[in-house]
């Protein structure tokens, strides 16, 4: 049975590679997900690193041994939570959808000598 398990986590593992490897060098994400990445380089890099740890998984599923079966997983799940933080610090930060260049931000006004404009 843990074959078949190995066997699906390598399948996803391979898919994940494939979109990482695509917003690497072509700069193509999800359309469901592209107006929240800002930097597509550095989300690739997480997908990559998201798919290696489901590959470690998948490997530590295989292996015959139990210390490589615990040490396969409990590396492959560090590795896909350091993903995460990547893949996050690739996206925008929160409200800048919301705002309008062109409209000045609500708030005080103040100069680079300190003294504001409002009242």
């Amino acid at each position: 049975m843990a074959i078949y398990v190995a066997a699906v986590f390598a399948l996803w593992a391979l898919v994940a590679a494939v979109g990482g490897i695509a917003a690497i060098t072509r700069g193509w994400v999800l359309p469901n997900i592209r107006r929240s990445v800002e930097r597509t380089r550095l989300y690739g890099l997480g997908v990559l690193l998201f798919a290696a740890g489901l590959f470690l998984i998948a490997a530590g599923e295989a292996a015959s041994s139990d210390v490589m079966h615990s040490a396969g997983g409990a590396v492959g799940v560090a590795v896909m939570t350091f993903s995460a933080g990547v893949v996050r610090a690739s996206g925008r930060p929160a409200g800048v959808d919301e705002q309008i260049p062109d409209k000045p931000l609500p708030g005080a006004a103040v100069g680079p000598d300190g003294s504001g404009d409002r009242q």
